[in-house]
């Protein structure tokens, strides 16, 4: 059966000028991800700022183009489709709602572009679908002549979704969709996504660095880091046994509501990953709490669904 979604060995490089006589340096954003995933299902990807997880949004909806690999959705290649063919396939859902929408359109005119932009379908034929898709999210027909600065941010977002969904995509790539929103807002959104989810049957890239979102939307998990896949596995394995060292201080940073308890201290130190400077051998090795001397030499194998010396028999 052909995958919704599959990654083959995508990657990607930038070079960037270090000062003014400096020698460019090479950036791996993304570094040799492989994906695969069936229709209707939801993977959460996760990781620390830095680690490439906006970039690999950006090579899946086609906004740039790979240095290595290949995105194919439904079976075929998104770098080889037009504009408006990819843009039936796969549809994003940003993080900031009021900057995603166009201020100057009323929301009904934003919610139907993508239906204008594909033509082929009458005004009355396009205004009774926008309308049909506002109002599934939560939008009335009043709401709809507005401009987004007069709706809330929830209501925003609900528009945002209205305007992905409106093509009837197969693929539904969400880049912090709820970081910009208060905590009740979030729910209600993420509710609306798993009740779209469910009745139209899109498969779903969740991007966030919230856990706790993740572990309440997705399926399965990938938790990234100097643009690779350290981990993977199903959500509710991962959260109850992460297996991976890095994948285990992302969780124990998760700050706690009692009080007293403070910050956390996950043993990762301060420095920060360079994805110029990649280590050689396992890429946390100079991070990991439990490294031993082989990390630092030998990339490690992929064991369990995880890239670790400590998990090869």
């Amino acid at each position: 059966m052909t995958p919704a979604i599959e990654i083959r060995n995508l990657s990607k490089r930038f070079h960037v000028k270090q000062g003014l006589f400096g020698k460019p340096r090479e950036v791996r954003a993304v570094d040799g991800i492989d994906l695969a995933l069936p229709e209707g299902a939801t993977l959460g990807i996760v990781g620390e700022s830095g680690c490439g997880k906006s970039t690999l949004a950006k090579l899946i909806l086609g906004l740039l183009a790979p240095s290595e690999g290949e995105v194919r959705v439904a079976g075929q290649s998104l770098m080889a489709l037009g504009r408006r063919e990819r843009a039936k396939l796969i549809q994003p859902v940003f993080q900031d709602p009021f900057s995603s929408l166009n201020p100057r359109r009323r929301v009904l005119d934003v919610v139907a572009m993508p239906l204008v932009a594909q033509g082929g379908l009458s005004s009355a034929e396009i205004r009774a679908q926008s309308l049909a898709m506002l109002e599934r999210v939560g939008i009335s027909a009043e709401m709809a002549g507005r401009y987004p600065a007069q709706l809330s941010g929830g209501q925003r977002q609900r528009v945002a979704i209205a305007r992905a969904l409106v093509l009837r995509p197969r693929i539904l790539l969400c880049d912090e969709p709820t970081s910009a929103l208060d905590v009740s807002v979030q729910a209600q959104i993420l509710n609306l996504l798993a009740e779209l989810r469910r009745d139209l049957g899109i498969t779903t890239l969740f991007i966030s660095h919230n856990l706790a979102v993740v572990e309440h939307v997705a399926d399965e998990v990938a938790v990234m880091y100097l643009g690779r896949f350290v981990e993977r596995a199903p959500a509710a394995e991962l959260f109850a046994a992460p297996r991976h060292p890095y994948t285990r201080a992302l969780l124990a940073s998760v700050l706690t509501p009692e009080p007293g308890l403070g910050v956390p201290d996950v043993g990762l130190g301060d420095t920060m990953p360079d994805p110029s400077n990649v280590p050689t051998g396992c890429r946390f090795h100079p991070r990991c709490p439990v490294a031993i001397p082989r990390c630092s030499t030998e990339a490690p194998p992929l064991v369990g669904g995880a890239e670790c010396h400590l998990l090869a028999p």
